[in-house]
């Protein structure tokens, strides 16, 4: 019997197939088609799928448009070419340029020109792709990738039209429901967010607090989000604000840093920096952070308060010595912190970032951020070689996906667009785009940057390649493409990509 859960992630991921890899195949095959249009080369056919043929759909000028079985995107056949490279009159005298017209009667094999001929176009008109100039050439190999592009810059244009996750508020949530705790006897739960006091955001966690002393003494309706489920609720209650008290909370502790040298553990509050209490206003996180910079290389004396397994609490007093120069991303203390607040009956709230909803943008800001998402996306894909080799980037995180790989994470982004919008999908298109135009313009036999290579060659020594050379060295590309896409393909099979 097939898993219910299988069956669906199997579905998503032929339809996120469908929905990605396909139109960004044909788009960059569109790229190519009008390039040769635009550079006057002839185009004999433009292909929907791999053959073999199903059927032809229709002629436009010289070209025949057709649809073919294996469903992998789309192919484009100019005058002079094949998928390995250039070909000659006597190699393209084959059954692919039959005459389509003939109702009965035996089959004549016709050679390209000849059935440019029958298409109507003149002898004199005809050009071929290696007839065509250098940078006609180098212009309708490279235009496949530029289609990319251009669309990963359009979907981004939609996404910032159908709105952006900006923040439009801050969130505090509940982090302890002490027995006597304004929160203890209702349906508020620990991990809960607040968004709104008396129906009114606040921009952050301090903003949080500043809005809560302004209604001291009063009834308040908090507006709060499951944790659980996300949905949200209302809770009036009447908080007593008389006695506050700022706390940062330890996350988690990097290993062999200061902190954990020191013996901090994950759940620890701290509750005095350097002998000091924590002010009930600001960003208790800010100030830690801040403490530790000053402190660099000398030693600071910290607060803790830690809780037992039996409920009472701790009070610890640690000394560290913060980095001067810490490992990236860790801090000096190397600890994960936010900002907390008690109230005097101990119930807690955490700093929980924003709530963020889409925002739709205007047309100038739409292409404002299309260009600086494209432009981001480039620079990441860049910074990606020198990350592997500096270890800032696993080869596992950097790992190269398969169209089976691609799928079955394009399924997962399907399943969240379905339930939070289709922004998440569009800008996985997006993406997967960008990274088909870059790696055709690789300079990789086979690939469009390799078929590039060998026009600049032609630039340098001031004739082309032979043509059976180039056509090998291709053929050569494309067996080692194949082979190494099916291990990645057995690969993705045996250890599917995930979000996660």
């Amino acid at each position: 019997m097939v898993n219910p859960a299988a069956a669906n992630d199997i579905l998503l991921a032929i339809a996120a197939f469908a929905l990605v890899l396909i139109p960004a195949i044909i788009i960059h095959e569109l790229g190519h088609f009008l390039a040769a249009r635009l550079v006057g080369i002839n185009v004999l056919e433009f292909g929907i799928g791999f053959p073999p043929r199903v059927r032809r759909l229709f002629t436009w000028r010289e070209t025949e448009f057709t649809l073919n079985l294996i469903p992998l995107g789309g192919f484009v056949r100019p005058l002079g070419e094949d998928m390995v490279g250039p070909t000659s009159e006597d190699k393209v005298k084959r059954d692919r340029v039959i005459i389509e017209h003939r109702r009965s009667g035996p089959v004549r094999i016709v050679s390209e020109r000849e059935m440019l001929r029958m298409r109507g176009v003149d002898e004199q008109a005809m050009l071929s792709v290696s007839e065509a100039p250098p940078l006609a050439r180098m212009f309708f190999m490279a235009a496949g990738a530029f289609a990319n592009f251009l669309t990963a810059m359009l979907l981004f244009f939609l996404v910032a039209l159908i709105g952006l996750s900006l923040p439009v508020g801050g969130l505090s949530q509940v982090a302890a429901i002490p027995p006597n705790s304004i929160f203890a006897n209702t349906p508020v739960q620990v991990g809960d967010a607040i968004e709104r006091i008396n129906g009114q955001r606040f921009a952050d966690f301090a903003a949080f607090h500043d809005l809560l002393a302004a209604y001291q003494g009063e009834v308040i309706d908090f507006s709060l989000i499951r944790a659980t489920d996300g949905e949200s609720y209302a809770v009036t209650t009447k908080p007593d604000f008389a006695e506050r008290a700022g706390y940062v909370q330890v996350l988690g502790v990097v290993e062999e840093s200061p902190a954990a040298k020191a013996g901090v553990l994950p759940g620890d509050l701290v509750a005095q920096i350097a002998g000091g209490d924590i002010p009930s206003s600001g960003d208790p996180a800010s100030l830690l952070s801040e403490a530790a910079e000053d402190f660099a290389g000398k030693l600071l004396q910290l607060t803790i308060l830690r809780e037992q397994d039996d409920g009472s609490t701790e009070r610890l007093e640690i000394s560290l010595i913060p980095r001067i120069e810490p490992p990236e991303e860790q801090g000096r203390l190397g600890m994960l912190i936010r900002s907390q607040f008690a109230l005097g009956d101990a119930t807690r709230f955490a700093n929980a970032g924003y709530k963020k909803e889409p925002v739709p943008q205007s047309v100038p800001d739409a292409i404002a951020h299309s260009l600086r998402t494209t432009a981001e996306t480039f620079r990441l894909i860049a910074s990606i070689p020198g990350q592997l080799l500096d270890g800032s980037l696993t080869g596992r995180d950097a790992r190269p996906i398969s169209i089976i790989g691609i799928s079955i994470i394009g399924g997962e982004f399907l399943q969240r667009s379905l339930n939070e919008g289709p922004a998440i999908m569009l800008n996985f298109i997006a993406l997967i785009s960008i990274f088909l135009g870059i790696s055709n313009l690789l300079p990789i036999p086979a690939l469009d940057g390799g078929r590039i290579v060998f026009v600049l060659i032609e630039m340098l020594r001031g004739k082309p390649v032979d043509p059976k050379i180039e056509g090998r060295v291709h053929m050569i590309g494309i067996s080692l493409l194949l082979l190494l896409g099916a291990v990645i393909m057995v690969y993705d099979l045996v250890n599917p990509p995930s979000l996660g």
